[in-house]
């Protein structure tokens, strides 16, 4: 197929008559997951576990890959093998089976290959009494040229660790390693980066209390004092003790997973860095009171007012916007910003989460992955810490009704200038649903910020297949100036897509801040160009479960000559670094630069 064929088609009115009609009809089916699961008034044992039972699937005909494919997929070359496992086999239908896993990217040994990391999951007893243990997680190094080796031992990562989700990165201690954090059901753990390869597990107590099920994190510096604090996730206070068995419709009431409305919702978690070896909870102390049934959380600058500000995605109840400021506490302002529900003011199952400028206004957009029988949520930034849902405006609407969306990406695939958007599909209800438990992932283009375009089955095979998508991040895997994507599955192994799209040019950079936590979380990075600026985000958490490439790339193929990039620190006067040079990355320090000012 050729590149006009990619190109972003013209709306007609009959385009638009045709998705109204799909819109209307939808708007009237009942959105819940639960509604497709019924509680029983006679609990079924926990000791009697029940046959795991498929839907017939109708596999998809095999698709054959072309030149034309925005992606390849080259797990097999990279030797990459292994999966996040749920405890499915056990035949127990306990809610954490729902979840999945996540994979966060991170250099650990500064080697300027970024490396691939997967948490493991973890496995479910059909003896009784019930057993849920957790499996350890897997870390990839990267050797270029799409060769990977496993590191997990070696990295000292096969420990004891509780059944585990999802995963984020940081550089908790200061030391100029990353750390990887991983949430767990029980004990979440921090991982410290030793520096020569390995990693010591933080075990004190002390260091991060016992927080019940952590499902997604964030870290950022909340606070101003250099220090990266963490923003827990959870999704309710579940145990084998309290668990309700829930069955589908119809007359066979066959056992399946619960949905949200089975279990009460709970808080989010606040921990404060204190600097001397410890976080602190806070949680209380910053008013956080919100309930909710938390799945995904990003740290950045939303409303653009220099402080540390984090959203959070809820199942089946209204997402969280929790604004920092010099008051020190953290206010939840999502109803009224207008980034807690759906178009129709219902509460909506959100998952994934991301965000970026997608229409070219210098603002950050968020986007937001839904249960099946709903629509995506795309909030457009108005300003002055408003949004407003533009779905159907910027044509997404419909387009994902028949799949529940989980990881998400809001990422410049084919490097025009203009984020696109991924979204890994798959019910978390295994078999009572009303949509299949494995589902085609989808990539929508972005035509120049004015409306999105489905172009899936022009990615490539991978986007042909059905799996249960959970987790996903996105990297530079080959450092060719393109984010390349990566995929967690319901119990197969990951894969690796290659991007068959990259930039003849680009300038990658990523941020080192000397007056501030050093990953500069919320900082944003402006591309300045005679034609008009292009704006993006220091982000962390994101996706789903997961953590993508810190680095940030600019396309610059109509560029000519050196490049000026403009950083606003968090907080911090804005700086210019000129003249660099594009195909190359750069490490930005702040005071290296000269202040716009001056």
């Amino acid at each position: 197929m050729r590149l006009e064929q990619h190109r972003c088609k013209e709306s007609t009115s009959s385009c638009v008559l045709i998705c109204l009609v799909f819109f209307i009809a939808g708007c009237h089916s009942d959105s819940k997951s639960a509604n497709q699961q019924s509680q029983t008034d006679s609990p079924v044992p926990l000791n009697k576990p029940t046959q795991v039972t498929e839907k017939p699937v109708i596999k998809p005909r095999v698709v054959t890959a072309t030149p034309d494919d925005w992606f390849d997929d080259l797990t097999s070359k990279t030797g990459i093998e292994f999966a996040n496992q749920n405890g499915r086999d056990a035949g127990r239908f306990l809610m954490i089976e729902s979840f999945g896993g996540g994979v966060a990217i991170v250099d650990y040994d500064l080697d300027g290959m970024v490396d691939v990391f997967v948490t493991g999951g973890g496995t479910i007893s059909r003896e009784s009494p019930v057993q849920i243990q957790g499996l350890p997680p897997a870390l990839f190094r990267n050797h270029g040229d799409w060769n990977f080796s496993t590191v997990t031992s070696q990295a000292g990562l096969v420990r004891p660790i509780d059944y585990s989700q999802g995963c984020a990165v940081t550089d908790w201690n200061a030391d100029g390693f990353p750390d990887v954090f991983v949430c767990c059901y029980g004990r979440s753990r921090i991982f410290l980066n030793s520096g020569d390869g390995t990693f010591l597990p933080a075990v004190d107590d002390r260091l991060l209390p016992d927080c019940g099920w952590g499902t997604a994190a964030a870290f950022g510096d909340w606070d101003g004092d250099s220090l990266p604090d963490l923003f827990l996730t959870r999704y309710t206070n579940w145990s084998l003790e309290t668990d309700v068995p829930c069955y589908g419709k119809g007359t066979n009431r066959e056992r399946d997973l619960c949905g949200p409305t089975s279990y009460p919702p709970t808080t989010s978690r606040f921990f404060h860095n204190s600097g001397t070896g410890t976080f602190d909870d806070w949680s209380d102390h910053l008013g956080l009171v919100a309930t909710a049934h938390g799945l995904g959380v990003i740290a950045s600058d939303l409303n653009l007012d220099g402080w540390l500000d984090f959203y959070v995605t809820s199942d089946a109840l209204p997402n969280h916007l929790f604004l920092g400021g010099k008051n020190q506490k953290l206010i939840e302002t999502a109803m009224e910003a207008g980034v807690a529900v759906g178009e129709w003011g219902q509460a909506e199952a959100s998952m994934g989460v991301d965000v970026a400028d997608y229409n070219g206004d210098g603002l950050p957009d968020i986007f937001v992955t839904n249960f099946e029988k709903e629509d995506h949520a795309l909030y457009r930034n108005l300003g002055h810490g408003m949004w407003k849902h533009s779905t159907i405006s910027a044509g997404l609407a419909a387009s994902s009704r028949l799949r529940v969306g989980f990881g998400t990406a809001f990422c410049d695939f084919d490097n025009d200038h203009w984020p696109d958007l991924f979204i890994l599909n798959g019910n978390p209800i295994y078999t009572t649903a009303e949509t299949l438990y494995a589902q085609r992932p989808q990539l929508f283009r972005n035509c120049e910020g004015k409306h999105f375009e489905e172009i899936s089955l022009q990615c490539g095979p991978y986007f042909h297949e059905e799996h249960s998508g959970r987790g996903n991040a996105v990297a530079d895997l080959d450092n060719d100036g393109d984010f390349d994507i990566i995929t967690v599955l319901m119990n197969e192994p990951i894969r690796i897509l290659r991007n068959r799209r990259p930039s003849n040019d680009f300038i990658s950079v990523q941020l080192h801040a000397r007056n501030g936590e050093r990953d500069a979380v919320g900082a944003r990075i402006i591309c300045r160009t005679s034609e008009r600026n292009w704006t993006q985000f220091v982000v962390r958490g994101g996706g789903y479960f997961s953590q993508s490439d810190a680095r940030i790339i600019f396309p610059c193929d109509e560029f000519s000559g050196p490049v000026s990039i403009t950083v606003c620190w968090p907080g911090r006067r804005a700086e210019v670094f000129r003249d660099l040079t594009a195909g190359q990355f750069h490490h930005l320090v702040e005071g290296r630069g000269a202040y716009e000012d001056e």
